[in-house]
């Protein structure tokens, strides 16, 4: 099968498509043809060694993370799915030393962490949805607790996980502001926010208040205006790391991540307000919860362009240049 290879770590062209034996199937997992996957900020941030001190890995390795696509083979234990099944989801790709993702034509996948295809989507649409959905699902519902009548900041409202989190703070009967770029407030709006911010001219502190919820893709730079825009006892949930640039060595990042979360930390505690690092679980369950959603149309996808898999350098180039709508997807094969 067709799998994109990374020899080392490096920008997008270390990127190369190779030939690979097909994964074998364990008594809990699915073989998957993947039709289509998408490209995540962990992605190219895991291929530029960017986290190289949390987690080193073991070369070969095959990036990606979100795939949709026709189950092949089934384990002995799988209970939930057959062949012939379209599903979705999102694949923990770390195996050992080394890792394993979703830039392949198979990839076997725990049946716990699969799901069945929105039928209303086409196998692109859903490849765009698994990190970004399971991120917003998990920050807002599982972990922020979201209610109706909620208020609900999300930055970086026009990306990925924004673009899905304010469709669904929206279901959950929450008032929703976001934040974007001046080009991109009526395309908030379109997406159900109640309150544009526009971040380049507009200060947040002066455009909402009193939010039980803060959803932050952005990361340390807007931590000081979340934490003023939260009512006591809100909860800050940040999904981005504060890592230090350049290659500090392992000693100087964990010092540099650990004292900004430290400072962060106290200052939420002093306020009487929370902060918490969202790390997203490929949850199955979750999930169901969202095809539900998508196939009620009370969730659509948004995809800034579908790139060949034979370019998949330029779409992790694209993405990495930050300014998409929604997601980057990477088409495999046709099915």
């Amino acid at each position: 099968m067709k799998a994109v290879i990374a020899e080392r770590y490096g920008g997008p062209e270390v990127l190369q498509i190779e030939e690979v034996d097909v994964p074998q199937v364990g008594p809990n997992g699915v073989l998957v043809r993947i039709h289509a996957t998408s490209v995540n900020p962990i992605d190219w941030k895991l291929r530029n060694g960017m986290l190289k001190p949390i987690r080193n890995f073991r070369f070969p390795v095959i990036w990606g993370t979100d795939f949709s696509g026709v189950i092949t083979e089934v384990g002995r234990a799988v209970t939930l799915f057959k062949p012939g099944d379209e599903v979705y989801g999102c694949k923990d790709g770390i195996v050992g030393k080394t890792y394993r993702g979703t830039y392949v034509e198979f990839a076997a996948v725990p049946e716990k962490s699969v799901a069945h295809k929105p039928a209303n989507l086409t196998h692109e649409e859903a490849a765009s949805l698994p990190v970004a959905a399971l991120t917003a699902w998990q920050a807002l519902v599982t972990q922020g607790r979201i209610k109706p009548g909620d208020r609900v900041l999300v930055h970086a409202g026009a990306g990925g996980v924004g673009t899905i989190a304010i469709q669904l703070a929206k279901t959950f009967g929450a008032f929703v502001a976001a934040t974007a770029s001046a080009r991109n407030q009526q395309f908030l709006r379109e997406l159900g926010a109640d309150l544009p911010i526009d971040y380049e001219h507009e200060r947040i502190e002066g455009k909402v208040s009193d939010c039980a919820i803060v959803l932050d893709g952005v990361g340390k730079p807007v931590w000081r205006s979340s934490f003023s825009v939260l009512k006591r006892g809100g909860r800050l949930m940040t999904l981005v790391v504060p890592v230090p640039h350049g290659n500090p060595g392992n000693i100087k990042f964990f010092g540099a991540v650990a004292v900004n979360m430290l400072a962060a930390m106290i200052r939420a505690i002093f306020t009487g307000k929370q902060l918490k690092l969202i790390r997203v679980k490929p949850r199955g369950g979750d999930l169901e919860k969202i095809t539900a959603l998508v196939e009620a149309e009370k969730i659509r996808p948004v995809i800034e362009k579908v790139y060949p898999l034979e370019e998949i350098a330029a779409a992790q180039q694209a993405s990495e240049k930050g300014h998409v709508r929604g997601k980057i997807v990477v088409r495999i094969c046709n099915l």
